[in-house]
């Protein structure tokens, strides 16, 4: 998927990520999109995976990939994804919050499933 970042586009990439935090009942400043190339935005999640409890816990979104979940690595800025959604770019924001309650309900089989090896980004 193509984004075009013109005002418009800036606008509905930040209420789809605003709709996405709603969904994931999440308040205050939790969130942050950037409308650079290629687009992302980052959510700030509540609580710890079952595999990394020392570290806490992101949704990150891009452009090309859609949603994946990242782990903070303690001591570093860098973050470590642990799994992907898949499917849709832009998902429904309702399919994104399923998705991530999952990762904190279901013992980390999630993570396995989806994500055999991780990847970092910074």
């Amino acid at each position: 998927m193509e984004l075009d970042f013109d005002d418009s586009a800036v606008r509905d990439l930040e209420r789809y990520v605003r709709l996405v935090t709603e969904a994931l009942e999440l308040r205050g400043e939790s969130s942050y999109v950037h409308a650079g190339d290629p687009a992302n935005a980052y959510i700030a999640l509540d609580g710890r995976l079952h595999h990394f409890p020392d570290s806490d816990v992101a949704l990150l979104w891009d452009e090309q990939h859609g949603w994946s979940a990242a782990i903070e690595t303690p001591g570093s800025s860098d973050l470590l994804i642990v799994t992907h959604l898949g499917g849709d770019v832009q998902p429904s924001p309702r399919t994104v919050a399923t998705w991530a309650g999952r990762l904190f309900s279901d013992g980390g089989a999630t993570l396995g499933a989806q994500c055999p090896t991780a990847e970092a980004r910074t």
